[in-house]
């Protein structure tokens, strides 16, 4: 480290767990990043993160047929008008609503963008959290009303870890989960896999992809018929109980080996610990069962385990509020304008009538290209990558047919090529930002350097576009020093503080840790109690068939596939600590780790295709195909 060297005491934000970092900078560029807790590979990755070639410099218009990524660099002032009269002859001619508003990745600018949405006069706000977080979400807010609860694993005796590999998912939690083995804590993990997490736990049990409510749902039969449930908080606190431990009694271990392939005594020692050495606590994970055919349902039987036993909103079990909170504006604040119909809102009742401040787009593709149940012309968006969606190819065709399209974006994607203008966003390490921590604390992601090229980041684009469209919102109205202030100031924080404590500071005004909220609240539910049978899904029970209990539904018996024909089942999503979505692929360090495209089969499995390591193979099924090498792997194992 020379003279010349400089730290700044930012964010690595390449992934979502968005660590503090010290970054070395000389001459204003980045010569080394280093982790204030460790670092995992995408952080040690940074500096080809910034640098990489691909990155978007400059506003780019599109100038040839949209696909063929034919782009000219543009200037700002160009771009912002562009912008303004594209938009506003969209409006003009369809309606505010027939724009889409549409935040990916990063999430930070969320309200901003939400609000920009709701000044356009659009209820078309929408996030990838519809094909993500927003169903494990619904989930727990169908049982208890509020949102999901978070699991207080610092005081927690056992721990049930279900479809999440935190050693992987969230690198930087790795040194908590040793030593929470090291103070003897229970981990029961489940997950079809063999990973990091299975190998350190006291249970580990493999459930077929899919069929996790069935195993939840025996679980709690083991607990009932053994009588090991929380007899005082069901009697007080719930509804629906009765019929849920009639539905219950059909799930007994020895069915639910035939359907799950999780042996019934596995089942059974599982069910008895969590129920037995409490407090307990379900470590949940975002996306995994959420893409599976039944996943609400299935997400509900397991999140109803937390109430049977009593472990809901006590400490060690799923608190409200585990650790002291400092106030903040926008975050969960802003409002989606709902006085007109949205997309999605026939089809997920539901969705809407829990709201979770966002429009459901799942079926964007087909909005778009029928028009229904209006015309869609426009879209503003954040970090689209078609590639969230199921079916991709379809709605990146469906995005070539908007009258008007603009994604702002870190670097040139397949997605950035259906859009008429591509912006360039600064990373995390070019833009200053308020960061609220755990325990109310806040701090000042310093800006490492000065942003490469034109990039802008999100905030400061936004509240430029809602100025030129001359839209009506004080917060929009604000710069983002302004902005920035207006976020900390329920905390009773200044930025000036911040600035001049880059360590962070806890805020003055805090809400100290709730426990048992429900004894001095009802629950938020139509019943004001922890619903075991769903009345807002029975509500909807006539019209779309949503039946109020956690009904398990086996996608084996309700899909049409052929089973012989296709006898494999996929199992995608699959965290690498080195990778998180597409984002760090195109990075040489991480991609000298590990190919990119692997496709990870069992043993027998190959042999029994006359496969070997690092063939090619096409995967096929009937919704497409995709093309890789092949690594053998025990991670696939049952045995």
């Amino acid at each position: 480290m020379s003279e010349n060297t400089v730290v700044k005491r930012t964010t690595c934000a390449v992934c979502g767990s968005c660590c503090p970092v010290d970054v070395y900078v000389e001459e204003g560029k980045i010569v080394r990043v280093e982790g204030k807790q460790g670092l995992c590979p995408k952080g040690a990755a940074a500096r080809q993160y910034v640098y990489h070639p691909d990155r978007i410099l400059y506003p780019m218009k599109q100038i040839g047929r949209k696909g063929e990524g034919h782009f000219e660099r543009i200037t700002w002032e160009e771009a912002y008008e562009m912008m303004a009269e594209r938009l506003q002859k969209v409006k003009e001619t369809y309606g505010p609503e027939s724009v889409i508003f549409y935040v990916g990745y990063p999430k930070w600018n969320r309200p901003a963008a939400l609000r920009l949405a709701n000044a356009f006069g659009s209820p078309n706000f929408c996030t990838e959290s519809s094909t993500c977080f927003q169903a494990v979400d619904l989930a727990w807010r169908l049982n208890y009303g509020g949102h999901i609860c978070m699991p207080d694993l610092k005081n927690a005796k056992t721990v049930l870890v279900w479809a999440s590999n935190p050693y992987h998912s969230q690198t930087p939690s790795s040194r908590m989960w040793l030593e929470m083995k090291e103070r003897g804590v229970n981990v029961i993990s489940v997950d079809p896999r063999n990973t990091v997490t299975c190998h350190g736990a006291d249970i580990h049990m493999q459930p077929y992809p899919g069929t996790d409510g069935a195993l939840a749902l025996a679980m709690a039969h083991v607990m009932i018929e053994e009588d090991l449930y929380d007899k005082e908080f069901i009697e007080k606190y719930s509804y629906g109980f009765e019929e849920y431990r009639e539905y219950v009694k059909t799930f007994t271990p020895e069915r639910a080996e035939e359907i799950t392939g999780v042996p019934k005594e596995t089942i059974c020692r599982a069910a008895r610990l969590f129920a037995t050495e409490k407090p307990s606590a379900i470590k949940w994970s975002a996306s995994s069962l959420a893409h599976h055919l039944n996943g609400v349902q299935n997400h509900r039987a397991i999140f109803l385990l937390s109430a049977l036993t009593g472990n809901y909103d006590v400490k060690g079990g799923n608190r409200t509020m585990g650790m002291p909170m400092a106030p903040r504006n926008e975050y969960g604040k802003v409002k989606r304008m709902n006085k007109v119909e949205a997309i999605g809102q026939k089809e997920f009742p539901v969705w809407f009538d829990i709201s979770c401040e966002e429009s459901q787009c799942t079926k964007l593709a087909q909005y778009i290209k029928e028009e229904k149940p209006y015309p869609l012309k426009g879209m503003v968006a954040f970090g689209l990558n078609h590639r969230m969606w199921p079916k991709p190819e379809l709605l990146n065709e469906a995005l070539g047919e908007l009258d008007f399209f603009v994604n702002t974006e870190f670097m040139m994607s397949e997605s950035c090529r259906m859009a008429d203008l591509v912006l360039p966003a600064s990373t995390p390490f070019e833009r200053e930002e308020v960061m609220g921590g755990m325990g109310g604390r806040f701090r000042m992601s310093e800006k490492a350097i000065e942003p490469l090229g034109e990039c802008k980041n999100d905030i400061e684009i936004i509240l430029e576009l809602a100025k030129r469209l001359g839209l009506e919102d004080e917060v929009l109205g604000m710069n983002y020093e302004e902005y920035m202030e207006h976020i900390l100031k329920p905390s009773g924080l200044t930025l000036e503080e911040l600035r001049k404590h880059p360590e962070g500071l806890e805020a003055p005004n805090l809400v100290m840790p709730m426990e048992r909220t429900y004894e001095k609240q009802p629950f938020d539910t139509p019943s004001g109690k922890v619903e075991f049978k769903s009345l807002v899904l029975e509500k909807y029970s006539k019209e779309y068939g949503y039946q109020g209990l956690p009904v398990f539904e086996d996608f084996r018996e309700k899909t049409e596939v052929d089973h012989e024909a296709y006898p494999f089942i996929l199992s995608v999503g699959c965290r690498r600590p080195q990778y998180y979505h597409s984002r760090t692929y195109r990075l040489s360090w991480i991609r000298n780790l590990e190919a990119p495209d692997l496709i990870e089969m069992h043993p027998k499995d190959a042999k029994a295709c006359g496969i070997e390591e690092g063939d090619e193979v096409t995967i096929v099924s009937p919704a497409g195909e995709v093309t890789g090498h092949v690594a053998i792997s025990f991670l696939c194992s049952r045995e």
